[in-house]
């Protein structure tokens, strides 16, 4: 038997913030980590820290979630068995989309949420749109469309995996500093952030049949 790591945090960005507050919920952000102690940890999010429109699946550090000021970063971490084959098709999964360029961070939706409760876009997934798809292919029972649910709906979903709540720092100690997220945005990638929403439109416009086409 192998184990998956499903991750909810309460992050210290102000977007992240600003997500608790209107969606009225106690985690914003989901992860996925292929091992207990977090050293492969993968989520839908910015790959720096003023990168906002340039979200993608991205591996995670423990200075991201602290952003290497803060002492206490509130998390639950659920704890998935998984069959060898199972435990294959995830990282697969994880692999193949972080080496496609053509997969986003699904925007417009997240921001829209209060007021839509979200949508779906082509090849586009917020964080906990990607841990649910997932879990979607692991067989868990999902009832809804993947854009619905929020971090906290994995609490009763999963409540007979828990196995940690509390200080993600106490659960694992903060690696050295990642200076790649606070470095400045390249000439190349402040461009390419500017066609990201165009690239979104589009997407949203013409591609909507090919939505489930993950």
């Amino acid at each position: 038997m192998k184990y998956i790591y499903i991750l909810i945090s309460q992050t210290h960005t102000a977007f992240g913030g600003t997500i608790r507050r209107l969606g009225k919920i106690n985690y914003n952000h989901a992860a996925i980590a292929l091992d207990e102690n977090m050293t492969e940890l993968y989520a839908f999010a910015r790959p720096k820290h003023e990168a906002l429109l340039l979200g993608r699946l991205v591996k995670e550090t423990m200075f991201r979630y602290s952003l290497g000021k803060h002492s206490c970063v509130n998390v639950m971490i659920f704890r998935i068995p998984v069959t060898e084959e199972q435990y294959a098709w995830v990282k697969d999964t994880i692999h193949r989309i972080m080496q496609s360029r053509e997969y986003m961070y699904n925007l417009f939706s997240v921001l829209s949420t209060p007021i839509t409760g979200g949508f779906s876009t082509y090849k586009a997934f917020s964080c906990i749109e990607f841990v649910m798809f997932l879990l979607q292919g692991l067989g868990y029972p999902i009832d809804k469309p993947l854009h619905r649910y929020r971090p906290d709906d994995l609490i009763p979903l999963l409540s007979d995996s828990v196995h940690y709540k509390g200080n993600l720092l106490d659960y694992k100690q903060e690696e050295e500093e990642d200076t790649s997220y606070f470095r400045h945005m390249s000439p190349d990638e402040i461009l390419t952030s500017m066609i990201v929403p165009f690239r979104l439109f589009y997407r949203m416009l013409f591609k909507r049949r090919h939505v489930r086409n993950h």
